[in-house]
Parts: structure tokens; sequence; C-alpha cells
């Protein structure tokens, strides 16, 4: 079994998959545990700005697969989310569709860039004077 720092499981392999199959099998609670952590870390080595989108989607999966009555259930209803976010309204392929529009030349939008805000120094006087 390959391990990734701290001791959790990893899924690169035949044998991962195997590994946690057997946890699944034998312990419920502790593949659980897992699951949930390598989740939480794959999580947190996200870039700051997509961790909260993520947090979100697994929470959204996490509910259908305790919802579901069995495990192929919670399998088919998870991939229908998956092609809805593709092909459905809002999707992916209409967002490509969409920048697209004029014979095969993107459209352009204009960006509104956010300024900088000043960042306050809080520290008393004399702290500040010894760092300069």
């Amino acid at each position: 079994m390959h391990e990734k720092m701290g001791g959790r499981m990893e899924l690169n392999t035949m044998e991962d998959w195997e590994k946690w199959v057997e946890l699944a099998r034998d312990d419920p609670e502790k593949f659980e545990r897992e699951r949930s952590a390598v989740i939480k870390e794959l999580i947190m080595s996200q870039p700051a700005r997509h961790r909260h989108r993520s947090r979100q989607l697994q929470w959204k999966i996490d509910a259908v697969r305790k919802t579901s009555p069995n495990a192929l259930c919670a399998c088919i209803r998870i991939y229908d989310m998956l092609m809805d976010s593709v092909y459905g309204p809002k999707g992916l392929v209409e967002a490509i569709d969409q920048l697209y529009r004029n014979d095969g030349e993107p459209e352009y939008r204009e960006v509104t860039v956010r300024k900088k805000g000043r960042l306050l120094d809080f520290r008393r006087k004399k702290e500040r004077e010894k760092q300069l």
C-alpha cells in the first residue's frame, strides 16, 4: 500500500484501490474517516480561491451518498450531477459555446479589476521603528 505523508492512503494504483475496497468492507467507519481526511487534504492543497467551491461540491456529493439507498444508486446520481455540470443549463459546453459566438472568434468582455487596498499597520510605534 502506498501512503501519503501523515499516514493517509492514496488511490494511485490498483493495489491502492484494493486496500480502499478492503477497508470499506472490513471497517466502514475507518473508511469514512480516511476518505474524509483525504478529501479535506486535497481541498486544502488547492489554491484558496477554489476551496469554498470545492467544499460546496463535496457537501453536495456527501449529501447524495447519504440519501441514496445504496452505493450504485449514489454512483449513478453523482454521475448525473457531473453530466449536468458539463451538458446541462449553464454547464461547461454552454459556457464554451458562449465564448465562441462569432464564427469561431472568442467573445471578449470587459473585466473590472479591483483596486488593491492599503494595508494598515496596527503594531505599536516602537515595533514598527525596529523593522525600519
